[in-house]
C-alpha cells in the first residue's frame, strides 16, 4: 500500500519546536535554515542526546560490575547536590537493569518491582521511577522489547516485542539480543519518507545513531546484512529498484509481514516513546498513520462479516 513521496519540514518543524519548548530540550543539532530538512531528518535527529556507541560500551562493556545478584550494599559516593554525579549514577544503574532485563527476556521470566529493587544500590532505591524510566526507554530503543506491568497489585511486568511484531531476531538456540529495536525504526524511517525510502535515507538516519551499514555492531551484527537477509527474507521489508534510476538506486517498503502484524501508528507512537515527541504535534503524519490503521480494520470488519 505505497503512498506518494512527501517531505513535510513545516509541519514537523512547528510541532518539534513546540515540543522541545515545552521540556526544555534544546533543539541545537540542525541549523537556522530548516527548509531542505526532510521530514525524516527532523524526526529522527533532534533528541539522540546521548551517544549510542558509548551507551553500548557501559551496557556491554567488561568492566561492569557484576549484576547477576542483589545489590544490598549502601554506596557512600551518592551527592543528591550534585545533579550530573547523580544522573550519571541513575544511568549505570539503569544500564545494569537492562542487563538483568535482557536476562529475563531470553528466559522468557516476568519481572517484579521488587526483583528490580534489589539489583539497585541501596543508595539509589529512592530514584527507583527514574531508574526504571531509563531502562524502560533503553529497552524500547535498543531491543524493540517493551516492559508492560500486567499485575498492578504485585507489580508484576511482562517482557513483549513491542509494537505488536512477532519476530526478534533471536535464533531459537542462541541466547542473543533481540533486533527489533532496528526493525521498528526502519519502518517508521519508511512511513516518513512516504511509504518508500532509498537505501540512502535509510543509512543517513541509522549513521545519526551510529549505525553503519558494514561495520559490526554489538547487538545487530551487520547491519546490511541484518536488512537484507534478516528483515527482507521475514517479509518485514520489500527492497526494489527504483523506477528509472540512473545511476541505478534501491529502496525499501513494508513488506506483507509487517502490515500484517503491527500498524504506522504503533510503530511512531513506540519512536515517540523514545523522542518525548508527542504525536499530535505532527498531525499530518499522526493522521495518516490512524486513517491507514482504521481503514484495516473496516477491511477487517468486511471480511469477518462476509
Amino acid at each position: 500500500m505505497p503512498y506518494t513521496q512527501r517531505t513535510l519540514p513545516s509541519e514537523l518543524e512547528r510541532g518539534l519546536v513546540a515540543q522541545s519548548q515545552a521540556t526544555g530540550r534544546v533543539w541545537e543539532q540542525f541549523p537556522q535554515d530548516h527548509e531542505e530538512i526532510s521530514a525524516t531528518s527532523l524526526l529522527f535527529g533532534i533528541l539522540v542526546e546521548v551517544s549510542v556507541t558509548l551507551l553500548l560500551s557501559e551496557l556491554f562493556g567488561e568492566n561492569n560490575e557484576d549484576d547477576q545478584e542483589p545489590h544490598n550494599q549502601e554506596r557512600a559516593d551518592v551527592h543528591p547536590d550534585d545533579d550530573e554525579i547523580l544522573q550519571n549514577a541513575l544511568q549505570k544503574e539503569a544500564l545494569a537493569l537492562v542487563r538483568y532485563l535482557l536476562r529475563q527476556y531470553n528466559s522468557c521470566q516476568p519481572v517484579t518491582d521488587v526483583d528490580m529493587l534489589s539489583r539497585i544500590t541501596g543508595g539509589y532505591r529512592p530514584h527507583f521511577p527514574v531508574i526504571l524510566d531509563k531502562a524502560c526507554i533503553c529497552m524500547q530503543l535498543l531491543f524493540g522489547i517493551d516492559v508492560k506491568e500486567v499485575d498492578t497489585l504485585f507489580h508484576t511486568h511482562v517482557l513483549v516485542i513491542a509494537a505488536g511484531i512477532t519476530y526478534d531476531g533471536v535464533l531459537s538456540h542462541v541466547q542473543g539480543m533481540p533486533k527489533t529495536g532496528l526493525l521498528i525504526i526502519v519502518l517508521c524511517i519508511i512511513f516518513t519518507e512516504g511509504g518508500c525510502a532509498t537505501e540512502e535515507a535509510i543509512w543517513q538516519v541509522l549513521d545519526k545513531m551510529e549505525v553503519y551499514p558494514d561495520s559490526e555492531h554489538v547487538i545487530f551484527g551487520i547491519p546490511r546484512k541484518l536488512l537484507m537477509d534478516d528483515f527482507v527474507y521475514e517479509q518485514y521489508l520489500e527492497y526494489h529498484q527504483v523506477p528509472g534510476s540512473d545511476p541505478i538506486a534501491y529502496e525499501f517498503r513494508w513488506g506483507p509481514r509487517a502490515y500484517a502484524e503491527t500498524t504506522q501508528r504503533k510503530v511512531l507512537e513506540h519512536w515517540a516513546k523514545y523522542s518525548g515527541i508527542d504525536p499530535s504535534s505532527i498531525p499530518t503524519l499522526y493522521e495518516e498513520a490512524l486513517q491507514e490503521e482504521q481503514g484495516a480494520n473496516t477491511n477487517d470488519s468486511t471480511l469477518i462479516k462476509e
